[in-house]
C-alpha cells in the first residue's frame, strides 16, 4: 500500500513513518506540510515527493492511504477531504472532537467506499487479545471493576498544542481517552452513567488532570485518571471476583521494548504473561489487511463513535454527572 502523510507532527516522525517502513506491504511515497517542512522530511525518510499542501498530496494518484497526525481541531476537515479524494484513512486520535462530527465523518467514509479508522494503536498490540482471554476464562472470576490511568508531565511555560482549547487541546482528549477507550474495548458493554471531576487550568481553559468513573451496561464500575503533571503511567488493572489482572505497559509498550506484561493474581497465587509486538506496525498491517480484504471495521469504529460520545459528555458535564 503506497502511504502519503498529512503533516509532519513528532508522532508521524517518530513512530507512523518509521512504522510504515516496518511493516509488511507498505511504504511512503508522499509527505505534505504546511510548515515548510516536507522536503526536509522527505530527504530524512527518503520519501520521493514532498507537497507544500495538503491538496496537492490529496490529488496524487499513486497515493492509495494517508495517515493524519494534524491537531486535532482540523481531523475533521481533512478526513472529509481524503474521503472525497478516494484516499482510505488512518486519522489520529480522537478522530473527531464530537460525536455529530465522528458520525458525519464515518458515514461520508462510506459514501466514498474508503475506510477510516481511528489511530489507537494501542489496541492492536497482542497482550490485549490474552487479557479478553483470561477474563472470558472465568480465572479472575466476574469482573467487578477497571482502573486505568495514563500521564506523563512537560514544560508548560511554553506553547504547547495540548494546552490549546481551539485545538481540542486537554488531557482527557490527548491521554484520558486510552483508558475510556481501553474499557470499550476491553469489557464489552457501553457506559450508562459518568462522574467526572478535573483540575482545569485558568490560564489556558484546559483540564490538566481528570478523574472520571463510569457505570457500564453491564454494572461494571469503571475509572480513568489522566494527567500532564505526573510522571509517566500507562497502566490499567481489572478485577474479578476472583482476582486481578495488572497491565503495567497498557498504552506504551513500544517504550518497553514492545513488550506487554500481564500479571494475573488470584487465591492460588501470582503469574506473568509477556506478550511482545510492535503496536504501530502492527496497526499498518491491520489496516491494510481491511482495505485489501474488505474485512469488517463496524466494531472499530462503534468504540470510535462511543469514546468520542463519551468524552464529549464528559467535557460538557466536567465535575459533574451525566447519564449517558
Amino acid at each position: 500500500m503506497r502511504w502519503g502523510i498529512l503533516g509532519t507532527a513528532n508522532i508521524a516522525k517518530k513512530a507512523l513513518i518509521p512504522a510504515i517502513e516496518r511493516a509488511d506491504g507498505a511504504e511512503v511515497v508522499a509527505v505534505a506540510s504546511s510548515s515548510g517542512k516536507e522536503k526536509e522530511v522527505a530527504k530524512h525518510f527518503d520519501i520521493p515527493k514532498a507537497y507544500s499542501s495538503y491538496q496537492q498530496l490529496l490529488n496524487d494518484d499513486q497515493v492509495e492511504a494517508v495517515y493524519i497526525p494534524l491537531p486535532n481541531h482540523l481531523h475533521k476537515e481533512w478526513v472529509l477531504k481524503a474521503a472525497q479524494a478516494g484516499k482510505h484513512i488512518l486519522c489520529e486520535k480522537p478522530a473527531a472532537l464530537s460525536y455529530r462530527d465522528a458520525e458525519e465523518m464515518i458515514q461520508t467514509c462510506q459514501n466514498h467506499n474508503v475506510i477510516l479508522l481511528e489511530a489507537f494503536m494501542y489496541q492492536f498490540h497482542p497482550q490485549h487479545e490474552r487479557v479478553k482471554e483470561i477474563i472470558a476464562s472465568g480465572e479472575i472470576g466476574d469482573v467487578e471493576l477497571m482502573k486505568a490511568s495514563f500521564s506523563f508531565s512537560f514544560d508548560k511555560s511554553q506553547y504547547n498544542i495540548r494546552l490549546d482549547p481551539e485545538k481540542g487541546g486537554g488531557a482527557l482528549w490527548d491521554v484520558g481517552c486510552y483508558g475510556t477507550h481501553s474499557a470499550l474495548h476491553l469489557l464489552g458493554s457501553k457506559p450508562d452513567h459518568v462522574q467526572s471531576i478535573s483540575n482545569v487550568d485558568e490560564d489556558h481553559e484546559v483540564d490538566l488532570a481528570s478523574l472520571v468513573t463510569m457505570k457500564l451496561e453491564n454494572g461494571v464500575l469503571v475509572q480513568v485518571d489522566c494527567s500532564f503533571n505526573t510522571p509517566l503511567r500507562n497502566e490499567y488493572e481489572i478485577i474479578g471476583t476472583k482476582g486481578r489482572i495488572t497491565v503495567p505497559h497498557a498504552y506504551r509498550p513500544d517504550a518497553n521494548e514492545h513488550k506487554g506484561i500481564i500479571r494475573i493474581a488470584t487465591k492460588d497465587g501470582e503469574r506473568e504473561v509477556v506478550e511482545e509486538g510492535d503496536q504501530y506496525a502492527l496497526q499498518i498491517e491491520a489496516f491494510e489487511r481491511i482495505v485489501e480484504n474488505h474485512e469488517p471495521i463496524d466494531a472499530l469504529q462503534f468504540k470510535t463513535l462511543e469514546n468520542i460520545k463519551l468524552i464529549d459528555s464528559i467535557y460538557q458535564s466536567q465535575n459533574g454527572t451525566v447519564r449517558i
